[in-house]
């Protein structure tokens, strides 16, 4: 390996051993002290560069996301890699491979007012994975770096390396040291799967159990794997839009379903296989919540048992742990049928209801969804922010991607956008305008209507034509279902879509879809 100087042959070692670890590609946001990690960046992997730390990490958190391999994100010294905070905190909930790199100053800086200079040890605290100060570029020290950088490669979840450097920060040419520069051993991560034989037998014995699939990036051979299990013990498979499952033979609509109390009785669980992360219903939660047994499938993050309802954890991969119990299970279960005819009248009445509906949120939404054959959701902590950030940074894999945001989402990250823009994204972005905080009107707040417009529903009175114009993107303000679809069926470009709602009137539409449902079910067999 050759470099102009040793500061440029410490970053390249570092960048080489990334690559080495699976790593394609890297955020890069300017600064003077991380130039040796630019440089060694542009050299080795694909880079995007990104104006905006706070929207760069959010890209790589995408990019990330819509891959799988881990993706880096490079900053200079100073406050730059606080701005990584949100997306650190979301890929710790979500378990993605988030790497945050940071250049630092020397240590005979720090304490003595220099500038751009902050305490960067344990910047993120106990939400990475893992940390290491890798140290001042050091000959000897070149296969410790290695090992350190092939050692986080290894978490699943966020890492941080810092990186000091003193001076020369450009290619000067200078004198280089004799180094012994190899690449790292690697360390290889066996994760078998536990015998699951007990969990099985457990699960065989109960014949009221359901499968529930929440939100799971990889696409992977999980749902051929979840429905062999299904059929091995009888189950039914409900389906998070953003689980990846489009089997037919999925329940999409169990959060309509259980708001009839006669079908949610009926279908009550004595038995859960939980898989992926939190779903989003906190009707389908109560519902999971009632049953005595628990099998929780844990692959990255946090295991999902916010009730402290498991009766098993299982740590390994979610496909070979579905096959495993499949192995081992009998086929018992009784509600796979009232499901399925749940299921399908639910659909045909959302058929009918959505034939003739107004134009409002819940036809937008489903516009939007049917066309997606993968969901990604920054669902780990449920962050406002970032979402445009992520999307782009989804789309750099080359798929053709659809942002579907609300108007103070896109606000809060109009830098996505910017990003976008200067990094040539086709991205489409889908906002739902209606002024204000719309999920609001759901909450208990809603009725206290004093000061509620004021410190809930924020409405902003901002025409969004002036980000796309910023941003040198198209703009489509589609205010019925004819021109959505005109505009969602244009070629990839960079593009702002807005649908303008009212507020109140969406809560109306939401009601009505479930009163329609629920009636629609009627009484649940016997």
């Amino acid at each position: 390996m050759t470099a102009a100087n040793f500061n440029l042959l410490w970053a390249h070692a570092l960048v080489d051993e990334l690559a080495r670890g699976g790593v394609r590609d890297a955020v890069v946001c300017p600064g003077s002290r991380s130039a040796p990690l630019a440089l060694a960046c542009a050299d080795k992997l694909r880079v995007h560069t990104v104006l905006d730390e706070r929207s760069g990490a959010f890209f790589a958190l995408g990019a990330a996301r819509a891959s799988g391999r881990p993706v880096v994100i490079v900053a200079t010294s100073g406050s730059a890699g606080a701005h990584f905070f949100p997306a650190i905190l979301e890929a710790e909930a979500s378990g993605v491979p988030l790497i945050a790199l940071t250049a630092d100053r020397p240590l005979e800086l720090h304490g003595w007012g220099a500038p751009q200079t902050i305490d960067q040890q344990r910047l993120f605290g106990a939400h990475v994975r893992f940390f290491a100060d890798v140290g001042l570029p050091d000959p000897v020290a070149l296969p410790h770096l290695r090992a350190t950088v092939a050692r986080a490669l290894q978490q699943e979840g966020p890492v941080h390396l810092n990186a000091p450097f003193r001076e020369p920060l450009a290619p000067v040419v200078q004198p280089l040291p004799e180094v012994r520069d190899e690449p790292a051993v690697r360390h290889l991560r066996l994760r078998g799967v536990p015998d699951l034989r007990d969990v099985a037998r457990e699960l065989s014995q109960r014949a009221r159990g359901v499968i529930v699939c929440g939100p799971r990036d990889a696409a992977d051979d999980l749902p051929d794997a979840v429905r062999a299990l299904s059929l091995a013990l009888g189950y039914p498979v409900i389906a998070d839009a953003a689980s990846q499952l489009r089997n037919p033979e999925c329940v999409a609509h169990a959060d309509l379903i259980l708001r009839s109390e006669r079908w949610a009785t009926a279908l009550r669980p004595d038995a859960v296989v939980r898989i992926g992360g939190g779903v989003s219903s906190k009707v389908l939660q109560a519902y999971v919540e009632q049953a005595s047994f628990a099998a929780v499938l844990h692959e990255r993050g946090e295991p999902i048992d916010p009730a402290h309802r498991a009766s098993v954890i299982v740590e390994a991969d979610a496909p070979a742990t579905c096959r495993a119990l499949a192995q081992h299970a009998r086929a018992n279960g009784v509600l796979r049928r009232p499901f399925a005819e749940a299921e399908a009248r639910a659909r045909a009445a959302l058929e009918k209801a959505f034939a003739d509906a107004p134009w409002g949120e819940p036809l937008i939404a489903r516009e939007a969804a049917s066309r997606a054959e993968r969901v990604l959701a920054n669902r780990g902590v449920n962050g406002v922010d970032g979402i445009v950030s992520s999307a782009a940074g989804a789309a750099v894999t080359g798929k053709r991607t659809l942002a579907l945001v609300g108007d103070i989402a896109l606000l809060h990250d109009l830098g996505g956008l910017v990003t976008a823009a200067r990094l040539r994204i086709p991205l489409t972005v889908l906002c739902v305008n209606n002024n204000g905080g719309g999920i609001f009107h759901f909450l208990p707040i809603a009725e206290h209507a004093g000061r509620f417009e004021e410190l809930f529903a924020t409405p902003h009175g901002l025409d969004l034509e002036g980000a796309a114009v910023l941003c040198g993107a198209e703009f489509i303000r589609a205010a019925e279902i004819r021109t959505l679809r005109s505009a969602l069926q244009r070629p990839p470009a960079l593009r702002l879509i807005e649908a303008r709602t009212d507020r109140a009137r969406n809560v109306e539409q939401h009601r009505a879809l479930q009163e329609a449902v629920v009636a629609a079910l009627g009484e649940p067999p016997p």
